[in-house]
């Protein structure tokens, strides 16, 4: 199962890779043609896909590895309080000017009761961020992302929320292996595609942390994730041999 699971990476990995890497190959070899012979529009137009495909094999790559550190268990990772309301207060500073050009509002709640959470500030941010990122790519122009932080029964539990076109349920059991997409599969809003890894990325922040992630439909009929994260002292990051950071009073 070890070894099949390699091989499907390795066959994933390429396969993500050689489509970038041809337009790279097919533009370059057209610009080098000493018979072709291209006005300096066009000669910009090409470069401008170059540099577009090229940053787009960075992010798969950057996203590869940090995938790898993050279901290796490598690296140092902290373990103080984070504030959830600063965790918020955080997505919607990093999106507010794609929420501005698409007129989307984002509502966040924080219930009463709710505590801080403990673990990683700069991991759990980067679940939370992905998944806001996911919700704005997919929700159309004035539609609505929704944060909420309520107190459930083993822990904490997170929600986002988008007003898009939500995801069809034939996918939602493959909607966090890598490299799966399904973006064609959620109409009525053009969206560019990622590296596939995002959704993966927050699942292995999430089980790290001791929780779980699931991903349904929200009542507006957009898409839903929700994270359940438990009590600080039961969180997977105690006793296995990480950075345990002291309490500095900052929330994020």
């Amino acid at each position: 199962a070890v070894n099949e699971s390699r091989r499907q990476l390795l066959a994933d990995v390429s396969h993500e890779l050689m489509t970038p890497l041809a337009a790279i190959r097919g533009y370059v070899e057209t610009m080098t043609m000493a018979d072709v012979k291209l006005d300096e529009p066009t000669r910009q137009r090409y470069l401008g896909i170059v540099a577009d495909e090229t940053e787009r094999v960075e992010h798969i790559i950057g996203d590869l590895l940090d995938l790898a550190r993050v279901e290796g268990g490598g690296g140092t990772w902290k373990r103080e309080p984070v504030s959830v309301a600063a965790l918020f207060e955080r997505v919607f500073q990093r999106h507010d000017p794609q929420l501005q050009a698409k007129q989307i509002t984002l509502e966040a709640f924080v219930s009463p009761g709710v505590p801080d959470l403990m673990g990683d500030p700069n991991r759990l941010e980067q679940a939370l961020q992905n998944l806001a990122a996911n919700a704005v790519r997919h929700t159309p122009e004035g539609g609505r992302v929704t944060l909420k932080a309520e107190p459930a029964a083993e822990g904490v539990r997170l929600v986002v929320e988008d007003s898009g076109s939500g995801i069809p349920p034939e996918h939602l059991p493959r909607i966090f292996d890598r490299f799966y997409k399904v973006d064609f599969s959620r109409t009525g809003t053009p969206v560019p595609s990622g590296s596939g890894l995002g959704l993966s990325i927050v699942q292995a922040i999430v089980r790290r942390h001791g929780g779980t992630i699931s991903a349904g439909s929200a009542a507006s009929g957009g898409a839903r994730f929700e994270i359940l994260l438990p009590y600080g002292d039961r969180s997977d990051l105690a006793g296995r041999g990480l950075e345990i950071g002291q309490d500095t009073g900052r929330d994020a």
